[in-house]
């Protein structure tokens, strides 16, 4: 156990040196955050981590209206500059108090319990002090336990742009909201359950993952239990898909399901600078954002037997006259010639929830 202060030395300068010590996964707790990482990162080495997880606030009714969704896009900004192909976790607690920096790499595991913020004056110009300590059991309760007090799970990228978004139109709207005026609004509510409120008549889809020199086997036990996940789309685009909409998603190769997700988001298009570094993209130039309904089936798939041409046999055993797809197709033959998507109908799509929802 070590000591900590920022009157002898400072929290910032001790995290840079456990970064250089090439921990590849981090959890870093704490309600106040930066407002520019790269300036308190500016000389930190993040090439090595693999997992960064971020715990933090975004209260209603409060300054963390305006502030937090930028401060946040600056830490996703540091970590695409920093560590591109880090898997990057943010999550919301609007309870939290606690500071916590847990570093890991193989069976080291080291944490900052502390009183210091993750920013500027809490990492060099504040008075605070903490412990630096080395207990494994120690780390997995704290960790287990800032977990469980979660209010709302991966808040990507791409929702705090939309975060963005709704902050500075917010303060547009309401040039009162300054520091001496609470804003009254719950910005994160809106954009996390967009598809709950705004869609009340969702179209439902079934959609093919991966390419045919890709293809998904069951024996690679890939997973996709992660809650937000972006589905891609070829050249064409995502046609009429919308935020709230429902799209199963079904394995090239095998053809197990694999998972269904609600659309949150809005459709992307990748840069010309995303296709040159991953050339993929160039195929499949768009995306569009889902929340996992199912990540529990999604962590295990390749343990049921969901494939979508027995399914469809089966269906279509029970409900003769009941067409699968909108078009009034009693097939997915559309899905054989390389279509990216087809909609089908609510019946067909809620035979097919339900098996995974069995399944889970």
């Amino acid at each position: 156990m070590k000591v900590i202060s920022n009157l002898t030395s400072s929290h910032g300068s001790l995290i840079t040196e456990l970064l250089e010590d090439n921990y590849d996964e981090l959890f870093w707790v704490s309600p106040f955050i930066a407002g520019d990482f790269q300036e308190l990162f500016s000389k930190s080495d993040f090439s090595a981590v693999k997992t960064i997880t971020l715990v933090t606030t975004l209260k209603k009714n409060d300054q963390d209206q305006i502030t937090k969704p930028h401060a946040l896009k600056s830490f996703y900004n540091l970590m695409n500059a920093k560590c591109p192909k880090a898997k990057v976790k943010v999550h919301i607690d609007n309870s939290l108090h606690g500071k916590i920096y847990i570093f890991k790499k193989d069976n080291i595991h080291k944490v900052i319990v502390t009183s210091a913020n993750l920013t500027q004056s809490g990492f060099y110009n504040n008075h605070e002090w903490g412990l630096l300590i080395d207990s494994g059991e120690a780390i997995e309760q704290l960790e287990s336990e800032v977990l469980e007090c979660i209010d709302y799970h991966d808040i990507t990228e791409s929702l705090v742009d939309r975060l963005v978004m709704f902050s500075e139109q917010g303060l547009k709207d309401h040039p009162e909201w300054d520091e001496k005026t609470q804003p009254t609004s719950d910005i994160l509510d809106s954009v996390y359950f967009q598809g709950d409120k705004n869609n009340k008549e969702p179209r439902y889809y079934l959609k093919p993952v991966g390419v045919s020199e890709d293809p998904i086997l069951k024996e690679d036990q890939k997973d996709f239990s992660d809650l937000h996940q972006n589905l891609d789309f070829s050249k064409k685009g995502t046609g009429a898909i919308r935020a709230g909409d429902i799209v199963i998603t079904t394995a090239v190769g095998c053809g197990c399901l694999l998972s269904y997700f609600q659309i949150t988001g809005s459709p992307k298009e990748a840069t010309f600078e995303e296709q040159q570094t991953e050339p993929w993209k160039q195929r499949w130039p768009w995306h569009i954002e889902g929340r996992n309904l199912s990540p529990s089936y999604g962590g295990c798939w390749w343990k049921h037997d969901l494939d979508r041409k027995p399914l469809l046999d089966t269906f279509l055993s029970e409900y003769p006259d009941q067409p699968v797809t909108k078009a009034g197709a009693f097939s997915l033959g559309t899905l054989n010639y390389g279509s990216d998507k087809v909609e089908i109908t609510k019946a067909f799509a809620d035979f097919l929830i339900d098996k995974i929802d069995a399944a889970e």
